[in-house]
């Protein structure tokens, strides 16, 4: 297996598609997506030589496994930028409305897709699963389009702050859940302080390990000289900081968070060397991050959950449009924040593939029967099909809301 040549596909592949964006003004992370939906060979399965033709040419689970590396190291980029936006004083400024928005924006989509799969399926631990990750809001492709069209302003520094809280906010709900549904299957009562103890402890040991090496790097930063050398440090940074989150199984993009946060509010000057040193290389992974997401979308699966699907998709997309503009104006947020917030929360790609993983590896190994591995597989493949949908419209409608609010500063 020639992992370079696979590397090409996908960053010509990323080259056309950044054309075809900046040619239709389409965010350029939808067109990353549709390319990884192309590169994963789903489209091809129905041609009766397609098969074969994916399996040369195009990436398989083999090749996507030797890529997970990619998906890591970009994740680190997105979270320690984001984590740089978490400035005290930035957040300080925009008052209880980032909290509220954040807490609304996790709750509605719990309670509308739980309540609507109990109500049509009948089935508590689908409805508890797919309520808990339906919480969760991934940062990738949001921060990708505020980077693509240079977004400031008061909405868009809510939204940098609301997608850094959501991640600590939805990995509880969903590691509760995760525990409450293992008890279901196994006849147990809920243990609900080890439900609640275990996510905060894991939260925690991933912020105790970004702190600690945000603080440590921040002294080398200081009497970095040049422009590669900072660049050395952050890269250095993120591998480190990802590399001890993997070993302790903890949440390497709460821990690159910190990290970042920790960065900018000991040296605010941090904040602008972190751009100019992540705009270099950054498209590059971003671009490898959303086209290795779109592969590994399977269409052949939409037949048999199609109405799930659908139902999981517009439950959460209402949930999240009411709930962050529920949590807006409970919060008394500025009024361009109350008009756009709701529409600007949609993507799911990073959270929903990592989430969908850990199902996976928690009930998807026959430990809790046909049931658990019944529930692992419909959740996968429901989150992999719905996220290639939140993905193409999500982005864009990210890119109307900064457009609308005035805070866009390149068209393109």
């Amino acid at each position: 297996m020639n992992v370079l040549l696979y590397l090409a596909e996908a960053i010509l592949i990323a080259y056309l598609m950044r054309q075809l964006s900046v040619r239709y003004g389409i965010p350029a992370v939808s067109g990353y997506v549709i390319g990884g939906v192309i590169l994963g060979g789903s489209l091809f399965v129905w041609h009766p030589g397609g098969k074969s033709f994916s399996e040369q040419w195009l990436f398989t689970k083999d090749v996507l496994s030797e890529m997970e590396v990619i998906t890591q190291i970009a994740l680190g980029l997105i979270a320690l930028s984001i984590g740089a936006e978490l400035e005290w004083k930035v957040l300080k400024s925009l008052g209880k409305s980032v909290l509220s928005i954040t807490v609304m924006g996790a709750m509605l989509p719990f309670i509308f897709v739980s309540g609507a799969i109990i109500l049509i399926w009948h089935d508590m631990t689908l409805a508890l699963i797919l309520g808990a990750v339906a919480t969760a809001t991934a940062p990738a492709a949001t921060v990708a389009v505020i980077r693509q069209y240079r977004a400031k302003g008061p909405l868009t520094s809510t939204i940098i702050a609301v997608v850094g809280l959501d991640d600590a906010i939805s990995f509880m709900i969903f590691a509760f859940f995760v525990t409450t549904v293992k008890a279901m299957f196994g006849g147990e009562s809920v243990n609900i302080i080890q439900g609640v103890l275990a996510p905060v402890s894991e939260i925690g040991l991933s912020m105790l390990v970004g702190a600690a090496a945000g603080l440590s790097i921040s002294r080398l930063l200081m009497g970095a000289k040049d422009q590669d050398s900072t660049v050395f440090i952050f890269v250095f940074l993120i591998l480190l900081v990802s590399g001890i989150s993997m070993a302790l199984n903890v949440s390497e993009l709460l821990a690159n968070m910190t990290a970042g946060a920790v960065l900018v509010n000991v040296n605010p000057q941090i904040k602008k060397r972190i751009r100019i040193s992540f705009s270099s290389f950054t498209p590059v992974f971003y671009a490898l991050f959303f086209i290795i997401g779109g592969a590994h979308l399977d269409l052949s699966s939409i037949t048999h959950i199609w109405l799930l699907g659908l139902v999981y998709f517009f439950t959460r997309a209402l949930g999240k449009v009411a709930g962050a503009s529920l949590g807006a104006m409970w919060g008394g947020a500025l009024p361009q924040v109350k008009k756009w917030i709701g529409i600007s929360l949609l993507p799911q790609v990073g959270a929903a593939v990592a989430l969908a993983l850990v199902v996976e590896h928690e009930f998807g190994s026959g430990a809790y029967g046909e049931a658990g591995v019944t529930l692992a597989e419909t959740t996968f493949n429901i989150l992999l099909v719905t996220t290639f949908f939140t993905e193409f419209i999500g982005p864009y409608l990210t890119k109307i809301a900064i457009h609308r609010a005035g805070e866009a500063r390149t068209m393109k």
